[in-house]
């Protein structure tokens, strides 16, 4: 009985397989457009992403009597007060670890967030994940994505 219902899982899980690749070859069809809006949408997403370690550095330059040194030392115990007493945060160390967090948290879940609407409007959620999940499997797409994005890549504006 259990062989028979071992056997029968395997069965179905082999025709969703199969028709699920089929389903996407025939509707993944990955436009030039829509690789082009993906990497701008990408783009953005990567700045917003490279903006969160300045502004917390900024924040903890901007606090008196707390260094990026001690920063890196209690950053493993997070915002968990009890873990950053263990590991002799002050309380003034306390709070403002779970102030640092807090805004880390906020810019983390406005780049969730911005991701969701960009992909929404830019490329619709079934071509996000198609191409997502497409660049990770096909070498000439993703040479094809990587020419793209270098192409659309903003100049160095430091040094």
């Amino acid at each position: 009985m259990k062989r028979i219902v071992r056997q029968g899982m395997l069965a179905l899980a082999a025709i969703v397989f199969l028709n699920s690749t089929a389903v996407m070859a025939q509707d993944s069809e990955i436009t030039d457009k829509d690789l082009y809006n993906y990497a701008l949408m990408m783009q953005v997403i990567e700045q917003m992403k490279a903006e969160v370690s300045p502004a917390i550095q900024a924040l903890i330059e901007e606090q008196e009597g707390f260094t990026t040194n001690r920063y890196e030392e209690l950053k493993s115990g997070g915002d968990n007060e009890a873990k950053l007493k263990e590991m002799g945060a002050n309380d003034f160390e306390v709070k403002f670890m779970g102030l640092i967090i807090k805004e880390k948290d906020k810019r983390i879940d406005a780049i969730k967030e911005a991701l969701n609407l960009l992909a929404k409007s830019m490329v619709g959620v079934d071509n996000y994940k198609t191409i997502k999940q497409t660049l990770s499997v096909d070498p000439d797409l993703k040479a094809k994505y990587q020419e793209i994005s270098t192409r659309i890549a903003p100049a160095d504006a430091g040094a």
